[in-house]
């Protein structure tokens, strides 16, 4: 069965020195193939271990091929990905999981197109203009509005380190 995901997001960087960067939007539009049946709705969590990574979010647009797994009943759901993402910013390994709600069960081969908002990003920071590296792998102050982002990233990174 042929599938199409779309979405809108965040993206976070965390730094050498343990602090997080300031968060940079994205979109998403991407199509699947697989054994798959039901509808859910997803929040991902991209993990990116690497600088690499890091860069590849960096790029205007990334193309991003991969695998996934996911269940959801109700409001429990679970989603494990593997991909390749590469674009202009370069190309990573990627990992992604996240919580999901809804009816669905599936296994699919997944392609998608990844952007950033800039105009979202420059009406965020209130520049008139502003790129995905400046806010991933620059030094921006952390915006008062992401506080409940950070507070929320520290919590879990706590919980999964410990």
């Amino acid at each position: 069965m042929v599938t199409y995901n779309i979405g809108t997001g965040l993206v976070v960087a965390r730094r050498d020195d343990g602090s997080w960067s300031t968060p940079s939007a994205i979109s998403s539009f991407g199509l699947g193939w697989g054994t798959q049946v039901g509808g859910e709705l997803t929040d991902f969590i991209v993990v990116l271990r690497t600088k690499d990574a890091v860069k590849t979010f960096s790029g205007d647009a990334h193309l991003s091929a991969g695998a996934g797994v996911s269940a959801a009943i109700g409001v429990v759901g679970r989603a494990a990905e593997a991909n390749l993402r590469a674009g202009n910013g370069g190309y990573a390994a990627c990992y992604t999981y996240s919580c999901s709600k809804g009816a669905f069960v599936g296994c699919s081969l997944e392609g998608s197109i990844v952007t950033t908002r800039t105009r979202e990003n420059c009406r965020f920071y209130g520049r008139q203009s502003i790129s995905a590296p400046d806010i991933l792998l620059g030094t921006l102050p952390s915006p008062p509005a992401a506080a409940i982002l950070y507070h929320a990233l520290s919590d879990m990174y706590q919980k999964l380190d410990g």
